[in-house]
C-alpha cells in the first residue's frame, strides 16, 4: 500500500462518517418536528399526514394503486377541497399529483422510463401541440396553462396504463372504476325518488334531477354514460364464462360479472334520472357502436325485438316517456332563429341560452379561423362576442366542438377530430380480438367514444376530472410491453394473447 492511499483511506471513512452522522442527525431532527406537531396539531392534521406518509410509501411501491384510488377520486373528488396560499385541488387532483411524483421517483430510481407505444399517442401530441400554439394568443395565461396541463395529464395517465399496467391490474382497475360508478347511481337514484338537491333541479313537481357528486346533472349523466358501455359490455361478453369457467377464476374474474351486470341496471337508472338531453343521446349512440361492433350476433335479435315492439305498440305507447323524448325534439326547434327576437320563458330557457353559447364561439372563429383565440380564453373573450340578454360565458360552449374551433381554430378542431378517429380505431381492432378480457374492453372503449362524441354536440365533458377516466380506459387498450409483469387469465386463452400482441 503506497503512502497516498494509506493516508486518503481515513479522509475517506472519516467523511463517510460525517455524513452518516449528519443524516442521523437530520433524521433525529425531523422525528422530533414530527413529534411535536403530531403533539400540538389537531387530530384530523394527524390523522391525514400519518395516512398521506402511509399512502405515499405504498405509492413508491407500486404506483398503480393510485390508479384504483382515482377510479373513487375522479368521481367523488368534489367532495373535499385543499386551498394553499390561493390555490385549491380537490381529492382528485391531490391523487393524480401523488400518483405521477411516485412514477417519476420509481422511473428515476430503477431507471425504467417504458411507456405504452401506439400512433395514438402522435395524434395526443398533435393536439397538445396545437393547444400550445394557441398560447401565444392567449390573454389569460393562467386558465391557458390549466387547460393545457389538463391534456399533458391525459397523455401522461395514457402512457403509464398502457405500457406499465399488466392484465391482472387491469381487471381490478375496471372493478374498482365499475365500483365507483355504482355508488355514482345509487347515490343519484337516492336524489331523484327522496327530491334531495336544490330547487331549480325539482321535476314534475314530485322527483329531483339526479346529479351525483358533480353538482349538476349534465356532468353526472355525462360521467355515468363514459362508464356504462364497459358495465354492459362486461355483462354481455363474460356471462358464459363467469357460469361455466374453464380453469380457475381470479377474485377479480369472480366479482366482475356479477357487478358489472348490477352497474348496468344502476346506472342506467341514474342516467335516466338525471334528465340530461346529451346524456341519453350519448347513450344511444355508445351502444349504437357497440351493436355495431357485436354486429353478426346482435342484429337478428335486434330485428326481432323491434318486430315484437312494433306489434305489441299500442300497449307500451302509453308508457313512453313523451315527456322525456320531447326534450330531444325541442332542442333542434330553434334553430335559424334571431335569437335576440325569441321570447324567454322557462321551458325553452335551457335551449336559447345553449344557442347563444354556440353562436358566440362561431363569431369567435370567424376572428380567428387558424389558431382560435387562444386554449383556455373562451371566457376572456365572450363579453365581445355575446348577445345581449346572455352575458354570462358559462365557462364553455356546450358544444365541445365549436369550443375547440373558437379556442384552437381550424388546426385544432383538426387535431382533436384526429385524436378521436386514432382512438376508435384503436377501440374497434381491439373488439375484433379473440381473448374475452381484450375484446370486452374494446366493446366498453367504443362505447365510451361512441358517448363521448354524441354528447360533446351539446356539452364538454372533459370537466372536473372526468377526462382521467377516458384515459385510463383507453389507455388499458394496449397490450402492456413484453417486459412488465403480468398475471395469466383463465379466461383468456393463450391463442387470444398472442392475437392481442399483434393487433398492438
Amino acid at each position: 500500500m503506497t503512502p497516498t492511499m494509506a493516508q486518503s483511506r481515513p479522509s475517506r471513512l472519516t467523511s463517510r462518517s460525517a455524513a452518516a452522522w449528519i443524516e442521523t442527525l437530520v433524521a433525529l431532527v425531523l422525528l422530533l418536528a414530527l413529534g411535536v406537531f403530531l403533539a400540538r396539531a389537531p387530530l384530523t392534521w394527524g390523522l391525514l399526514l400519518i395516512g398521506g406518509a402511509a399512502g405515499g410509501m405504498l405509492l413508491l411501491r407500486r404506483p398503480t394503486l393510485g390508479l384504483y384510488a382515482l377510479a373513487f377520486a375522479v368521481p367523488f373528488g368534489s367532495l373535499r377541497t385543499l386551498s394553499v396560499g390561493g390555490l385549491s385541488a380537490n381529492l382528485a387532483q391531490l391523487v393524480l399529483a401523488a400518483f405521477l411524483a411516485a412514477w417519476a421517483l420509481q422511473a428515476l430510481a430503477y431507471r425504467d422510463l417504458r411507456v405504452g407505444r401506439s400512433r395514438f399517442v402522435l395524434a395526443l401530441a398533435a393536439w397538445v401541440g396545437v393547444m400550445a400554439l394557441s398560447l401565444l394568443r392567449a390573454q389569460d395565461l393562467p386558465a391557458a396553462l390549466t387547460e393545457l396541463l389538463k391534456w399533458v395529464q391525459v397523455t401522461l395517465l395514457f402512457l403509464y396504463v398502457a405500457g406499465r399496467v399488466g392484465w391482472g391490474e387491469r381487471r381490478w382497475m375496471v372493478v374498482f372504476l365499475l365500483l365507483g360508478g355504482l355508488a355514482q347511481g345509487l347515490l343519484g337514484i337516492y336524489q331523484f325518488l327522496f327530491r334531495v338537491g336544490p330547487r331549480g333541479f325539482l321535476l314534475m313537481g314530485q322527483f329531483m334531477r339526479a346529479y351525483g357528486t358533480f353538482g349538476q346533472p349534465n356532468p353526472y349523466g355525462g360521467y355515468l354514460g363514459l362508464l356504462l358501455p364497459l358495465a354492459y359490455s362486461y355483462a354481455l361478453i363474460h356471462w358464459r364464462a363467469w357460469l361455466r369457467p374453464v380453469g380457475r377464476l381470479t377474485l377479480a374474474e369472480r366479482l366482475l360479472w356479477p357487478l358489472a351486470a348490477g352497474a348496468t341496471a344502476v346506472m342506467t337508472a341514474a342516467l335516466i334520472m338525471s334528465w340530461s338531453r346529451g346524456a341519453l343521446v350519448g347513450l344511444i349512440a355508445g351502444a349504437g357502436l357497440v351493436l355495431l361492433a357485436l354486429a353478426r350476433r346482435v342484429w337478428p335479435a335486434l330485428l326481432g325485438v323491434g318486430l315484437v315492439l312494433l306489434v305489441t305498440l299500442p300497449l307500451w305507447e302509453p308508457l313512453a316517456p313523451v315527456s322525456y323524448l320531447a326534450r330531444l325534439d325541442n332542442t333542434t326547434a330553434y334553430l335559424g332563429q334571431d335569437l335576440a327576437l325569441v321570447e324567454i320563458d322557462d321551458d325553452n330557457f335551457a335551449i336559447i341560452e345553449r344557442l347563444a353559447h354556440w353562436d358566440a364561439a362561431w363569431q369567435m372563429f370567424s376572428r380567428h379561423p387558424w389558431l382560435g383565440v387562444g386554449i383556455g380564453q373562451y371566457a376572456v373573450e365572450y363579453p365581445a362576442v355575446a348577445l345581449p340578454r346572455w352575458q354570462d360565458p358559462l365557462g364553455h360552449a356546450h358544444n365541445y366542438y365549436l369550443h375547440a374551433l373558437a379556442e384552437t381554430g381550424l388546426l385544432g378542431l383538426a387535431a382533436h377530430l384526429t385524436v378521436l378517429l386514432a382512438a376508435v380505431v384503436m377501440a374497434w381492432r381491439r373488439t375484433r380480438s379473440a381473448g374475452l378480457w381484450p375484446r370486452a374492453l374494446g366493446l366498453g372503449a367504443l362505447g365510451l367514444l361512441g358517448h363521448l362524441m354524441a354528447h360533446s354536440l351539446v356539452d364538454n365533458l372533459y370537466v372536473q376530472e372526468i377526462y382521467l377516466l377516458i384515459a385510463i380506459i383507453l389507455g388499458m387498450l394496449l397490450v402492456p410491453l413484453p417486459s412488465t409483469p403480468d398475471v395469466q387469465a383463465p379466461l383468456a386463452s393463450q391463442p387470444a394473447m398472442q392475437s392481442c400482441v399483434n393487433e398492438t
